[in-house]
């Protein structure tokens, strides 16, 4: 998708999109694409997977100190 696709409908910004998408390709979980004078945006698949992976398990592990805590103050 291009930047004024993703902004189309929205209140945001086509500059504050293209920082949060340098922030994600920076990342590795978008690329760029230059097709003449546009620039189009794509997902990288795989390292969405292993992100969705990573805080898959970041969560549980906040999950499990969360109900540590719980039982430790409630005794």
């Amino acid at each position: 998708m291009s930047i004024a696709q993703v902004t189309s409908g929205t209140s945001i910004t086509r500059q504050a999109i293209a920082k949060h998408l340098r922030v994600l390709a920076d990342a590795g979980l978008v690329r760029d694409v230059k097709i003449g004078r546009e620039r189009l945006w794509e997902c990288e698949r795989a390292q969405l997977k292993e992100a969705r992976r990573s805080l898959q398990l970041i969560e549980q592990q906040w999950d499990d100190a969360l109900m540590r805590l719980k039982e430790a103050v409630e005794g």
